[in-house]
């Protein structure tokens, strides 16, 4: 049985032409800051993505990768400027030695639960905090989804800024 595979292959090419491209990260070369205006080639294309940047809130957001780590940032739709940045890359290693996949404590040594705010479907911890040499000098809060088998205990499953979570600084991390 001897077939030519050049019918095989130029099905599989026209397949490959016809198939809808994935989008693409929105090129910026570093990370804007929380109220800074946003670069205008995160809003340049046309964007049908929107996060949901609190409970009651949606804004237009890009996904971009800066020096390897994947971001996703948020802005609001009648001034541009930034009001949202998340990341759950984990690249991110903060200085006080936070990255994503870490567990943290969420009790007092009292035993009394953490003055934790609730965010969305997960709980930022104030002392939980830090900043990254690659995306600045700005803070970090660590985004904790509650240890299903221990409530003492949070897991970190990214860092967000954000204009809408109120909080007080609190200590710094332990």
């Amino acid at each position: 049985m001897n077939r030519s595979l050049l019918p095989i292959l130029s099905a599989l090419s026209l397949y490959a032409l016809a198939l809808p491209a994935s989008p693409a990260h929105a090129q910026i070369s570093s990370l804007p800051k929380l109220g800074a205006p946003a670069p205008a080639s995160l809003f340049a294309e046309k964007h049908d993505k929107d996060c949901r940047t609190d409970v009651t809130h949606r804004d237009p957001c890009a996904d971009v990768q800066i020096g390897g780590v994947r971001y996703t940032i948020a802005w609001d739709a009648q001034t541009k400027t930034v009001t949202w940045l998340f990341t759950d890359d984990h690249h991110i290693l903060t200085d006080e030695g936070l990255s994503v996949g870490d567990t943290c404590r969420v009790v007092l040594d009292s035993g009394q639960p953490d003055p934790t705010v609730s965010y969305m479907k997960w709980m930022i911890d104030p002392k939980w905090r830090g900043t990254d040499a690659k995306s600045g000098a700005a803070v970090w809060y660590a985004v904790l989804h509650k240890d299903d088998y221990d409530h003492h205990f949070g897991d970190i499953v990214g860092f967000v800024q954000s204009r809408y979570i109120q909080l007080s600084p609190g200590p710094p991390s332990p």
